[in-house]
This record gives structure tokens, C-alpha cells and sequence, in this order.
């Protein structure tokens, strides 16, 4: 496991809980915002092992993160850690807030400390907000809750005010493509810096987009994009419209696309972030097509994500998209 000194890209989340364990000044709660797959969880380990490993507490040197009670904390098993995860689109319900706090009242089995940690804490329903609250009201002593989220705003203001709060932001390129390359095993230096720029600084969020089939998807948006091009009006009800996660990934896809076109034909083609698409019938489609003519294109992508990020129907994005790459 990521100790909280290996931690990259955060020095300032880092550098302010190194600080609460030196200091002693342990709040009962916190609050980890910002971006999803920045660290935040890693981050979220580290602290806890800094508080919970045996080793640290005789030595005070720091986690050793191999000892059984670090093993444990990183696969989620320890006794006295309650992690909830609640997954993609679902909701953090109140049983699962009455569990964790029955575990905090509990005497630690072998911590010195009872731990809760809640992802997308956002997805709380309202009675798990409610229940949460009150905890956080009157926390069991010695106990830790850790709170995650990239949507702070959806939190009860009660809820934000009684938790110390972290901030976590997008990592640099440079950092994020390291940690791609020594994450996903194999993956080339090209594969790494798209992946780094496409997902905007989440190397959490490449990694997965790259579990999750992105290469084929990069085929099929190519694809796509040749037939509308192509004067194929009916290609768009081939687009997956029904998850607006995936359909804002493939915007911003697209929208890389159009950059590498706009840099070729400015002249800049050594800094092309995606030479595989390079000579592809979408891109020799739009060689007809002026820099101007390219640099329209992408921004009526990037409004469109924009719409799309803010209330506009997934299945208008899939009607008007013809009409914005021609």
C-alpha cells in the first residue's frame, strides 16, 4: 500500500495531515474533496495506517505498510475499519450509516481507533445524511470518520461544518502520466500521455477508462465520426445515449480529436497527443477542412459538453451532433 509520504501530486492534503499526526490534533472527522481518481482514497489509507499500525505507534517512524494491520487496512479487511463504497450510481443508504456507527461505538478489536470511511459521500440518501449527522454530532470518542467527495455541494451544509475539510486537485501531466505507466503494466509512453491528458489530471480516472475497454471505444468514436461525416444522418442512433457518464467521455474524446487536427494543421504535428488516429479516414475527411473550419468544430463540442454537463438531455446531444461535425 501507498504510504502517506509516497503520496504524489497532493503535497498540500499530504503536508496538512502529516501535520494533525504530529501534532496529535486528530479531528473527528473529515472531509476529502475534489476530483474522483486523484488519490483521495490512497490518501485516505495512508492517514489511517499512520494511526492504526503497531509499528508506527512503537517506533513513531511512520506505517510500515507490511505488517498484518496494514495488509489488512488495504485489501478492507480490518475489524475496526468500515469502508463503504457504494459504486456507480448508487446510493450510500441509512443501514449502512447505523453499521458504521454501531462499529464506532464498539471497542476496537485491535486499533486504537474505530474508522469510517464513506465514498461519494454526495450519494447519501437524505435519512443516511440524517443518521450521519447525528454522529458526527456526537462522535464516540477516539472514533475517525473520513468523508469523500468530487460533489461537495451536494452535502448538507451541517454535514460540512462539523468535518475538517482536505482538499485534493487534478495532478500535473507530468505526475499523472507517471502514474499511469506505473500502474497499468506494459502501457507504452504515447498510450500513457493520452490517457494523462484525457483524463484531465485523474490518473484513478484513466486507469479505469482503460479497464473499462477505452480503445475500443476510441474505434468506435473514429468510426462514428466517419459515418456522420460521411453524410450518414442515421449513424448517431448508434451512440450509446443511455449513460451520460460515458457520453461526456466520449465528447471530450472527440474534442481531443479535433485539437490534434487543428495542431497538424497549424504546423505543431511533434506535439499531437494521439499519432494512432493519424491518417485515419476521419482524419483524412477533414484535411479538406481549415484550421478555422476545425477550431469551430471543437468548440461546438466543448458547448455541447458543457450543456450536457449541466441539464441538457443526453438524447438531444446524440440529434445535434451531425449538424456540429459537418
Amino acid at each position: 500500500m501507498l504510504l502517506l509520504k509516497d503520496i504524489k501530486g497532493q503535497n498540500n492534503a499530504v503536508k496538512y495531515l502529516s501535520n494533525c499526526i504530529l501534532s496529535g490534533r486528530i479531528a473527528n472527522s473529515y472531509l476529502f474533496t475534489g476530483p474522483e481518481g486523484v488519490g483521495r482514497a490512497s490518501c485516505a489509507k495512508a492517514f489511517i495506517a499512520e494511526l492504526i499500525c503497531p509499528e508506527n505507534r512503537e517506533s513513531k517512524r511512520g506505517a510500515c505498510g507490511r505488517c498484518p494491520v496494514c495488509k489488512r487496512l488495504d485489501a478492507f479487511e480490518h475489524p475496526d475499519v468500515k469502508w463503504i463504497s457504494p459504486g456507480k450510481n448508487a446510493s450510500v443508504k441509512i443501514d449502512e450509516i447505523r453499521a458504521a456507527r454501531e462499529l464506532l461505538n464498539l471497542k476496537p478489536f485491535e486499533a486504537a481507533r474505530g474508522v469510517c470511511v464513506i465514498e461519494d459521500a454526495h450519494m447519501m440518501t437524505v435519512e443516511a445524511s440524517n443518521a450521519l449527522l447525528k454522529v458526527l454530532e456526537e462522535p464516540p470518542g477516539g472514533s475517525l470518520i473520513i468523508l469523500m467527495t468530487a460533489k461537495k455541494e451536494m452535502l448538507l451544509e451541517t454535514v460540512i461544518s462539523r468535518c475538517a475539510e482536505v482538499r485534493f486537485q487534478t495532478l500535473p501531466y507530468e505526475v499523472t502520466r507517471e502514474i499511469i505507466r506505473g500502474n497499468a503494466g506494459g502501457i507504452n509512453e504515447e498510450t500513457a500521455g493520452f490517457l494523462a491528458y484525457f483524463s484531465q489530471g485523474s490518473p484513478g480516472r484513466a486507469i479505469r477508462m482503460m479497464n473499462e475497454g477505452l480503445s475500443e471505444r476510441k474505434r468506435e468514436m473514429i468510426s462514428l465520426i466517419e459515418e456522420i461525416a460521411g453524410g450518414k444522418d442515421a449513424a448517431y442512433m448508434n451512440w450509446d445515449t443511455g449513460d451520460k457518464d460515458r457520453l461526456l467521455d466520449d465528447l471530450e474524446m472527440m474534442i481531443m480529436f479535433f485539437r490534434d487536427m487543428a495542431l497538424e494543421k497549424e504546423g505543431l504535428a511533434r506535439i499531437v497527443l494521439d499519432k494512432e488516429v493519424v491518417g485515419t479516414g476521419m482524419y483524412r475527411f477533414y484535411e479538406k477542412y481549415s484550421a478555422k473550419d476545425v477550431y469551430r468544430i471543437m468548440g461546438d463540442l466543448i458547448r455541447l459538453r458543457v450543456d450536457l454537463a449541466g441539464s441538457i438531455n443526453p438524447k438531444l446531444v446524440a440529434q445535434v451532433l451531425p449538424e456540429f461535425l459537418r
